[in-house]
C-alpha cells in the first residue's frame, strides 16, 4: 500500500485516536486507537526509529536524526474526497499490533482486531517520524494524562528491533 496521506485525530466521543489513510491508490483505511494500545505501541515506535530506521539505505547517505517531536509538513487538509473503502466504512479497532523491519530500511506497521480485519503499510524514516510527531500531538490534545516522554524508551544503540513480540489488548 502506497500512503498518500495520513492523519491522526482525536475523536472525544469515542475517546480514541482516529488514524486516518489515504493511499495513492485512493482507498481510505480508518483506524481506532486506544490509549492502551498506544501506551504499549509507543516504546517500539520509537525503538525502531532510534535503531533500524535510523540506519541509510545502502548508497545512501545517514539521515541527521530528528526528535520525534518535530512536525512534519501538515499544511494540506485530509482529502478524503471520492476514497473507496476496502476495510469498510466504520473504522477497525485495532487490539493489535505488530512492528517489523524489513529491508531499505523500513519498517511494516501491523494493526489489526483479532482475528478480524487488519491494515499494514510500511514506514520510512520520515513517514514514522511524521506519524510519531501525530500520535505526540494529539495525544496531548486528547489530555489523556499520558506523557509519552516518561514511558520506557530504548536508547539509540538498542539493536534492530526483530524480536519485537506483537501487542495485543
Amino acid at each position: 500500500m502506497q500512503i498518500q496521506q495520513l492523519q491522526v485525530a482525536y475523536d472525544a466521543r469515542a475517546d480514541r485516536l482516529l488514524l486516518r489513510i489515504a493511499t495513492a491508490q485512493r482507498e481510505g483505511i480508518n483506524v481506532l486507537l486506544t490509549r492502551r494500545l498506544i501506551k504499549a505501541l509507543w516504546p517500539g515506535l520509537q525503538r525502531m526509529l532510534n535503531s533500524h530506521l535510523a540506519k541509510a539505505a545502502p548508497g545512501m547517505p545517514v539521515a541527521k536524526p530528528k526528535d520525534a517531536t518535530e512536525p512534519g509538513s501538515f499544511q494540506a487538509p485530509f482529502d478524503d474526497n471520492n476514497l473507496s473503502h476496502p476495510l469498510g466504512a466504520e473504522p477497525l479497532l485495532a487490539t493489535e499490533s505488530r512492528l517489523e523491519p524489513i529491508e531499505g530500511p523500513l519498517c511494516r506497521v501491523m494493526l489489526g482486531e483479532t482475528r478480524a480485519r487488519q491494515v499494514s503499510f510500511d514506514c520510512d524514516q520520515n513517514l514514522m517520524q511524521a506519524l510519531c510527531a501525530m500520535i505526540r500531538g494529539t495525544v496531548a490534545k486528547a489530555e489523556w494524562d499520558l506523557s509519552l516522554d516518561t514511558l520506557p524508551l530504548p536508547d539509540a544503540t538498542t539493536p534492530a528491533p526483530t524480536d519485537i513480540p506483537p501487542t495485543v489488548h
